[in-house]
């Protein structure tokens, strides 16, 4: 039996171009569109079963923590109508005091890259686009395992409120019938004083139409409104979204890590499958029969070991 750990390198963006930003509408520069310091998502399902053209809603961040009640995520909404990447000026925040639970949205990102060097792409306006910054002492190695544990809770939302049957491809992978529909990317930054600082860059195609979707990727690409053939509200599903990933991190606080991979193994379709996986200069191959608790895969190698 072998166990292997994974480098989640997705949602990761970077680009030359300035973010575009103001503070409460009001235009200011390097500023973000919009700070609030502060469960159903709702569908607009048309008669005929075709997807209702979005009227472009702006993610406005009093919107988004009305009535949220968690107890970190979100303490902090930042919206950006267009920058390079939300994993940058996260980065940037990483180092400052910023509120534990700050979340960055942006409308767009120029210049979205996923793992392997891919790249991620969504129109503006029809997409969820944040980053999360959350201080953990979670051990660097189980860096898979907070992966995981997001990916948990962005599945489970998709599911309790939309009804789809959403899954996960380890270890980022968000899927729906086998199409992509999101991810996840976890990294980790040094804040002051030393402090670990998580920053966790999350993507969800939402109202994207066919022809709008990447056609050459390394999975066919989907979207929640293809998926339930119906408008999504945004910050509805955002609100939902915030308030599962405050749950789930609380769990994993509470290292309730057998319990989160439990859940994992039971989302994810690579469980079951036969592998072929490289470590160092040996290769291995076999059936991931579980996950364990640092978010590795555990394979049953050919020769039976």
């Amino acid at each position: 039996m072998i166990h292997t750990n994974h480098d989640n390198n997705l949602i990761q963006t970077s680009g030359k171009h300035p973010a575009k930003k103001s503070v409460h509408g009001e235009t200011h520069g390097n500023e973000p569109a919009s700070v609030k310091n502060g469960s159903d998502t709702l569908v607009r399902q048309p008669r005929n079963g075709a997807i209702l053209p979005e009227t472009p809603k702006r993610l406005q961040p009093d919107e988004i923590t009305r009535e949220l009640k968690t107890k970190v995520v979100g303490s902090s909404v930042i919206t950006y109508e267009q920058t390079t990447s939300t994993m940058d000026i996260a980065k940037r925040i990483a180092r400052t005091g910023f509120k534990n639970g700050t979340v960055i949205f942006a409308e767009e990102q120029t210049q979205g890259k996923g793992r392997s060097g891919h790249s991620w792409f969504c129109p503006r306006y029809k997409g969820l686009l944040f980053t999360l910054l959350l201080r953990h002492t979670i051990p660097q190695d189980h860096l898979c395992l907070f992966v995981g544990t997001m990916a948990v809770s962005i599945t489970e939302t998709i599911r309790e409120t939309l009804h789809l049957p959403a899954e996960i491809k380890w270890p980022n992978d968000i899927l729906i019938g086998r199409k992509k529909v999101g991810g996840v990317l976890v990294e980790w930054e040094r804040g002051r004083k030393n402090q670990s600082v998580f920053l966790v860059g999350i993507g969800l195609n939402v109202n994207s139409s066919e022809e709008e979707l990447p056609k050459q990727t390394r999975l066919p690409a989907t979207s929640l409104s293809l998926e339930s053939h119906s408008f999504i509200d945004r910050i509805s599903l955002a609100k939902a979204l915030l308030h599962d990933i405050d749950r789930w991190f609380s769990i994993l606080k509470d290292e309730h890590f057998g319990y989160i991979t439990e859940q994992w193994k039971n989302l994810c379709i690579t469980v079951g499958e036969t592998l072929t996986m490289k470590d160092g200069g040996a290769e291995y191959t076999g059936k991931v029969i579980d996950i364990s608790n640092n978010g590795g895969l555990m394979l049953r190698l050919d020769n039976g070991r």
